[in-house]
């Protein structure tokens, strides 16, 4: 069997899992025929999935239609949703290869853990959200910062049941980054336009203009 990953890096990440409190589930979505990196998101879950017993992976070839796809809001393929317990909010839309599989691996543990690791500051600031908020955080597989400002994110999609999270590969959903005028990543667009931050900031500045996204 081919694989994506080499032995050093399999042996890391395993190590890396064996820290893993809870079982999480990988929902990979995927559509035949018409998504160009399907296969590999497949390949690179599958083999993810298999460096622990903690993680089960449920694969649902299906449309945006399917009701799947839309009782998790996938909208576009490939997807992968991060469920514990519950879902979170945390999601990725393309390939989380190069400098962005660490951060699939880190997005597992938190949601594994069940823990965002939040400054207080940002805890309470979390308060005041008790609105839908969903976060689309465009990013590159070569960024050195993108991976930091998706584990942001996230943390806060797994601290607050409001906001959901995505990390979108802006050269895989090259039309959807041209929609928001992408041009720099990282940058996170706020309630698709109701806000953004350009470049990698702290939990606490992007909570400051996600509610000032509200006013809008």
């Amino acid at each position: 069997m081919t694989t994506l990953l080499d032995e050093s890096v399999r042996q890391i990440v395993k190590q890396r899992f064996s820290d893993m409190k809870n079982p999480v589930t990988l929902r990979v979505f995927s559509t035949k025929g018409h998504c160009l990196f399907c296969n590999e998101m497949i390949s690179l879950m599958t083999e993810v999935a298999s460096l622990s017993d903690k993680i089960e992976l449920d694969i649902c070839d299906c449309e945006a239609s399917h009701p799947k796809a839309k009782e998790y809001g996938i909208e576009r393929h490939p997807a992968i949703v991060i469920e514990g317990d519950k879902d979170y909010g945390v999601r990725f839309f393309g390939v989380p290869a190069g400098k962005e599989f660490t951060t699939l691996v880190e997005s597992i543990m938190l949601v594994a853990n069940r823990d965002a690791i939040l400054s207080p500051q940002a805890h309470e600031m979390l308060k005041s959200i008790k609105q839908k908020v969903n976060l689309k955080v465009f990013v590159t597989l070569e960024c050195p910062y993108c991976p930091a400002m998706v584990l942001r994110a996230h943390k806060l999609a797994i601290a607050n049941d409001f906001i959901t999270a995505e990390m979108i590969e802006a050269s895989q959903f090259a039309q959807l980054a041209s929609v928001f005028d992408i041009f720099g990543v990282p940058n996170t667009i706020i309630n698709d336009g109701k806000g953004n931050v350009e470049g990698l900031v702290p939990e606490e500045m992007l909570l400051q203009a996600i509610l000032e996204s509200f006013k809008h």
